[in-house]
């Protein structure tokens, strides 16, 4: 299993941590690190600027990891063998996407099944994701090369 203590810091870094509501790349309201407000947040109420405390950001931080982990868990269902690297990546990139998301990567899943790591790298690199956000990616592309 990952080391939860590793994804935090990875998430937080990548993520950024910001104790204020502001608005996303794609003008979503959002706060804490990297948690989209949803109807249900008392903060999507709330004007951009809006102080957010520490401890509701490490709260809602909580949750969204256990909510990528458990997608990521349903993304490889079906993939035999993964080793903590990969675990990783996927748990990562569910963070970012959201299962929604991660499900259209069909042919990256396809190479883990097929136990053809190479080949889920290219299918990383030919993303949209890679292409908006090609820094954070390019380092988990290095994380999955450590399990070639």
């Amino acid at each position: 299993m990952a080391n939860i203590d590793s994804l935090i810091k990875d998430i937080k870094r990548e993520e950024g941590v910001k104790y204020e509501i502001y608005n996303d790349h794609l003008g979503y309201k959002t706060f804490g690190v990297g948690h989209l407000c949803r109807a249900t947040d008392p903060e999507s109420n709330m004007e951009v600027g809006t102080p957010v405390s520490e401890e509701r950001v490490e709260e809602c931080l909580n949750k969204d990891l256990e909510v990528a982990i458990a997608d990521a868990i349903t993304f490889c269902e079906d993939i035999d063998y993964m080793d903590d690297n990969i675990e990783e990546c996927i748990i990562h990139m569910s963070f970012q996407l959201g299962l929604p998301k991660l499900r259209q990567f069909k042919n990256f899943k396809k190479a883990l099944q097929d136990n053809d790591i190479e080949k889920a790298i290219e299918e990383m690199k030919d993303s949209r994701a890679y292409n908006q956000t090609t820094n954070r990616w390019d380092r988990l592309i290095e994380k999955m090369r450590k399990s070639l």
